[in-house]
């Protein structure tokens, strides 16, 4: 037996994850990073994957992080740009919906304007050479190239800056009147209306006007003429006159006192109507995770050194502890308030310090992130076992100092479930930058 998975599945699974983030009751997501050593390569990171050592790992490794919100979140589709003299596939109700994620088979554009159109009828395969401009709510227009479009939306400068990249870029249906140009879009779209219809054969012989364009099926009021080229004898074009509603299936009939051969198909609109659900309409099955880490986050986080390993955790648990963790910004590290100290010797940022007579033999063991010399804390990442106010020495620097005070971190490891994991070049960290993270994900 042969199965398909429908896009509106994909669309279906990518809104069940973005609500359980939005809603009340949500789950708990955290975009954390981490590993401030380095790769066997750090120009050429290993590739990541999902087993559960690299659970693990991401936990060892990891600095900080960032609750992602509703609002961090949209669905997105392909960008393709209108350029010119490019050809855009029509719309079409027999497209497999595989083929909205394929350039080569566009039928949705995005201007310099940051306007979003549906190509309707491409003129029989011919470029595209007159960029679509009209926001016209209602209906659709024709260029002088004799592409016929259907605005849809405009990107707002927000999403603009959040959610658009060179490849992708937000869709969405609007419920509720915002006052938008994108409502009065969806509120105007017409169910099962006929907006175009294609020549299958151009026939031959009509030499008459006297040419009847017949439309029946299971909708009303659409109706359309043939125009006849008075050189060639054939059909040129059917001219839709009527859009109607109603259709889910229609058959279109050319009779004439002269002529035969000539037979179109009409192209149903998408249920609701063009225009009247974005977001299924151009098959956004596509979510993009838009969070920032702005410096130290009111410092909760270091700058004081690089990573190399983000993550996207669900609903970690507060430090010993079995509630669901809510902070919006968390420090993942063990730091040790170390007792004051004659010694001006550093430790230094990634060796390793331990507790113990020897680092084989330690009782307490972790990698530093971070060595506060003002204020004589010591950060540390990658912990094995439990510090106590014993002696800590520096396995590179063979610095020593004591500890006086320990603060856990805020997330108990390992809890929580690892839904992506990412490996990339060193992102060096400082007090007046922010990382702005764009990850997408595919459903």
């Amino acid at each position: 037996m042969a199965s398909v998975r429908s896009k509106d599945l994909g669309i279906f699974v990518a809104k069940q994850f973005r609500e359980s983030v939005s809603e009340p009751s949500s789950s708990n997501l955290y975009l954390t990073f981490g590993r401030s050593f380095s790769w066997t390569n750090d120009s050429n990171p290993p590739q990541a994957n999902t087993s559960e050592a690299s659970v693990y790992d991401v936990w060892r490794n990891m600095i900080g992080g960032k609750r992602i919100t509703g609002n961090d979140i949209r669905h997105v589709v392909p960008r393709f740009n209108w350029t010119n003299n490019t050809v855009y596939t029509a719309y079409s109700d027999l497209a497999d919906s595989k083929d909205y994620k394929n350039a080569n088979t566009a039928f949705y554009v995005l201007t310099d304007e940051f306007n979003v159109y549906k190509c309707i009828a491409n003129n029989y395969g011919t470029a595209s050479i007159t960029k679509p401009t009209s926001t016209n709510p209602v209906g659709q227009f024709q260029t002088s190239d004799k592409y016929v479009w259907k605005y849809m939306y405009s990107i707002s400068a927000e999403d603009q800056e959040r959610f658009l990249t060179d490849s992708f870029m937000p869709v969405k249906t609007i419920v509720t009147d915002d006052n938008t140009l994108q409502y009065q879009v969806q509120d105007n779209a017409v169910d099962g209306a006929i907006h175009d219809i294609i020549l299958v054969n151009r026939g031959a012989g009509y030499t008459s006007n006297n040419i009847t364009v017949n439309i029946t099926g299971d909708g009303l009021f659409a109706n359309a003429r043939a125009i006849r080229n008075t050189v060639t004898f054939q059909i040129d074009s059917i001219l839709v006159d009527s859009k109607g509603s109603g259709y889910t299936f229609a058959n279109v009939r050319i009779t004439a006192n002269s002529g035969a051969g000539a037979n179109a198909r009409a192209i149903i609109s998408p249920p609701g109507g063009h225009g009247a659900d974005p977001l299924y309409e151009l098959g956004g099955s596509y979510l993009m995770i838009d969070t920032k880490i702005n410096n130290r986050e009111g410092g909760v986080l270091t700058v004081a050194n690089d990573y190399r390993q983000v993550a996207i955790i669900e609903n970690p648990f507060v430090f010993a502890s079995t509630n669901t963790i809510s902070n919006t910004v968390v420090s993942q590290l063990t730091v040790l308030s170390m007792a004051e100290s004659s010694s001006t010797t550093n430790y230094q940022e990634d060796e390793l310090v331990y507790q113990g007579s020897t680092l084989a033999n330690a009782t307490f063991k972790g990698t530093v992130v971070e060595w506060d010399f003002a204020n004589s804390k010591l950060k540390l990442s990658n912990v094995v076992g439990t510090p106590s106010s014993d002696l800590i020495t520096g396995n590179t620097t063979t610095t020593t100092r004591y500890v006086s005070s320990i603060l856990q971190p805020d997330m108990e490891p390992y809890t929580g479930k690892l839904l992506y994991i990412d490996h990339i070049v060193p992102i060096e960290r400082s007090i007046d930058q922010n990382e702005d993270f764009k990850i997408l994900l595919s459903f």
